[in-house]
C-alpha cells in the first residue's frame, strides 16, 4: 500500500491533476472529464463495485447498455420511434454478457444479494456493455474469497481475447496478474521500479527486495505479492 497505484489510475480516469499527459491511443485525454473520457473509450471499475444495489444483475447490464446507447448521436435520434425494438435488443444483449460471463443463474438475482465475487463479475458485464476498448480495473479482486479469485483469471483472459479489449489492471495477487498479464509495472513510493514481461518482473532483485524481502518463494504466494499494474 502507498505505492500510488491507486493514485495512477485515478489519474487516468481525469479524478486527480496529473502533471503530465494522458494519452488513449493516439487522442490526448488530459483535459477531458471522467465522464469526457468513459465517452472517449475509458471504462473504470473501482475497488468497491458500484452498483445499483436495488436492481437485478439483468436490468444492472441493461442500465449500462442504455448508458451507451444514448451516449450516441443515433442512439439519441432512434430511442423515440424504436423504444420497443431498442429495450428488446439491449436485453438480449444483456442476456448475451451475462451468459458470457457465467452469471446466467444470478441474471434475475438482487445485486445486493450477491457475494463481493459475484458482484465484480456484474461489474465486469456493465463494462463490456459500454464497449470501451481500455478497461481499468482497481484491485478487481479486493475482497474477493480466494476460490472467487481463483476464476477471476480465466476470465480476464477470456474476456480480452475474445472481445480484443485492453486491461489496466491493479492487484496485490501476484499469482493472478502473472497470468493476466503481457506487460507488468511495478511501483514504489510513486516511482516505477521495474517494467517488462511477467517473468522478467517475477525475478527483477528490486522487486523481490522491495516488496517481497529476499525470500522469492514469497512471490509465489496470493495476497502477499506487490501492486502492479498491467
Amino acid at each position: 500500500n502507498g505505492a500510488g497505484k491507486t493514485t495512477l489510475m485515478n489519474a487516468i480516469g481525469g479524478f486527480v491533476p496529473s502533471e503530465g499527459r494522458i494519452w488513449l491511443g493516439d487522442r490526448e485525454l488530459t483535459s477531458l472529464s471522467p465522464a469526457g473520457r468513459a465517452r472517449a473509450g475509458l471504462g473504470r471499475a473501482f475497488q468497491n463495485a458500484e452498483l445499483f444495489g436495488d436492481l437485478t444483475v439483468r436490468e444492472t447490464v441493461q442500465v449500462a447498455l442504455e448508458r451507451s446507447h444514448r451516449s450516441s448521436l443515433v442512439g439519441n435520434l432512434v430511442a423515440w420511434p424504436g423504444s420497443a425494438r431498442v429495450e428488446r435488443r439491449q436485453r438480449e444483449r444483456a442476456d448475451e454478457l451475462i451468459a458470457f460471463l457465467g452469471l446466467g443463474r444470478y441474471a434475475d438475482a438482487v445485486i445486493s444479494t450477491l457475494s463481493t465475487g459475484t458482484r465484480r463479475i456484474a461489474e465486469l458485464a456493465c463494462l463490456l456493455a459500454l464497449e470501451a476498448p481500455v478497461l481499468c480495473l482497481d484491485e478487481p479482486t479486493a475482497g474477493v474469497a480466494q476460490r472467487e479469485t481463483e476464476a477471476f483469471g480465466p476470465l480476464l483472459r477470456e474476456i480480452r481475447d475474445q472481445f480484443g479489449i485492453t486491461m489496466v489492471v491493479i492487484e496485490h495477487d501476484m499469482p493472478l496478474i502473472m497470468s493476466v498479464s503481457d506487460r507488468v509495472y511495478c511501483m514504489e513510493a510513486g516511482k516505477l521500479i521495474a517494467q517488462g514481461p511477467p517473468q522478467e518482473v517475477r525475478n527483477d532483485p528490486k522487486v523481490i527486495a522491495s516488496y517481497l524481502g529476499t525470500d522469492e518463494r514469497a512471490i509465489q504466494r496470493s495476497d502477499t505479492a506487490p501492486a502492479p499494474a498491467t
